[in-house]
């Protein structure tokens, strides 16, 4: 049987080929780091996929993804993101995810994107990490279908 996957989009800013690492520890006290002006906007698009579960798409504007720098100096709004699901911390190193059903619990489940520097810091504007926030409900027994659409999210912070 496959799953029903229902979405319900409660997004907040707080200020494929693809690399994945989960991240066993539950560790996710990261340190924050100020982005530059011009600050890096932060969405994120959820798909259907044909398959199976969902493809999250992470648009950004004045952010690169940069792969090949993580672990090493930060260089203003470069690094990659986190993805928590259900507080499991997933390194994505490109703006294309799949968020597969064997990743969702049955039930709400919590979805939060940050960005974040080559040392793994939270980028952040005014000391607050950018971050986008919002859940997934999956039930068994039916087929799968998606409701709702991205939600827009831009900077909300002031660019002085």
């Amino acid at each position: 049987m496959s799953k029903l996957i229902l979405i319900i989009f409660t997004f907040t800013l707080t200020s494929f080929n693809n690399f994945v690492y989960a991240d066993s520890k539950h560790d996710h006290q990261h340190s924050v780091i100020e982005a530059v002006a011009p600050y890096p906007t932060l969405d994120v698009e959820v798909l259907q996929d044909a398959k199976s579960g969902f493809n999250l798409i992470i648009k950004t504007t004045n952010f690169a993804f940069t792969p090949l720098s993580v672990n090493q100096a930060n260089n203003g709004n470069e690094g990659h993101a986190h993805i928590y699901i259900n507080d499991v911390k997933y390194r994505q190193y490109s703006p294309y995810f799949h968020l597969s059903n064997d990743l969702l619990l049955e039930g709400e489940n919590e979805i939060r994107v940050t960005l974040n520097s080559n040392d793994h810091s939270e980028l952040a504007i005014n000391n607050s990490p950018i971050t986008i926030q919002f859940e997934v409900m999956a039930m068994k027994g039916k087929s799968m279908k998606k409701e709702g659409h991205h939600g827009e999210h831009k900077d909300s912070h002031s660019h002085n």
